[in-house]
């Protein structure tokens, strides 16, 4: 993450009072950017593309600041397979080498989602892409093949309702609301791993960056666990007769 560039393009648009908008950043530097924001003194928002994304470009300024409204110069792309018959089970990363192979910069890309929906005929499912506005047509025009699959491309301006968004509810049982014991159940490694990636940065809470193995979960956090997936705290609910934490949360699946 270039602090200075950020920290320039927010000073631009509160001297100019026009939106400003960064590249595409992972959660990594999204989390960074967050642990300053407010010092900047200028009116942020992520954007990803749609509610579930994980990567996003900040855009600085607000109606308030600018005067006007406009949207983020995001793209929604659908890939979908030319042939079901003979299409192959892609991958997330099938997708990802695909566009970086057309020279595409992982800046100029969001999230990648893979959605089944119900075209069972087709292995490869439908992705839809986020990408920066200004690559979309290139995109288009340029992306033929996925792997060994032919397959279309084209903008679309609505998305499924849900997308990114199919989870899953459970019941668990912990010994006390500390992350690193919900971690531990949620993803059924030992306390001691969950620790570790809480150590090595590799766990958000509502996409700031989470360092405390005993910080306490509250209603709708959401967490993000890097290489395993995500979920939300939904709710306490009461203690076993062997005292024990009954809690529910919602798995991203």
């Amino acid at each position: 993450m270039d602090k200075n560039r950020i920290t320039e393009l927010a000073q631009r648009a509160l001297k100019t009072g026009r939106y400003m908008y960064t590249d595409f950043m992972g959660q990594g530097d999204l989390a960074s950017f967050l642990d300053y924001a407010d010092k900047l003194g200028v009116p942020y928002m992520i954007f990803g593309g749609y509610p579930e994304a994980e990567r996003g470009i900040i855009v600085f300024g607000d109606e308030e600041l600018c005067g006007y409204t406009e949207m983020p110069p995001v793209k929604a792309l659908l890939i979908k397979a030319r042939g079901n018959k003979f299409a192959e089970a892609l991958t997330h990363r099938d997708y990802l080498g695909a566009l970086m192979n057309l020279g595409i910069t992982r800046e100029m890309l969001g999230d990648i989602v893979i959605d089944q929906g119900t075209d069972k005929a087709s292995k490869a499912g439908d992705a839809y892409v986020f990408v920066a506005e200004h690559m979309a047509d290139y995109i288009v025009d340029n992306l033929m093949n996925v792997k060994h699959t032919a397959v279309d491309v084209a903008i679309v301006e609505e998305l499924p309702e849900g997308l990114g968004a199919v989870k899953e509810e459970k019941q668990l049982v912990i010994s006390s609301n500390r992350l690193d014991a919900i971690i531990a159940r949620v993803f059924g490694m030992s306390r001691e791993a969950a620790a570790e990636l809480i150590t090595d940065g590799k766990i958000f809470i509502n996409g700031r960056s989470a360092l405390k193995k005993e910080k306490s979960l509250t209603e709708g956090d959401r967490v993000s666990v890097r290489g395993y997936g995500k979920f939300i705290f939904v709710s306490e609910n009461g203690k076993t007769k062997k005292d024990r934490l009954m809690i529910t949360v919602e798995i991203y699946r």
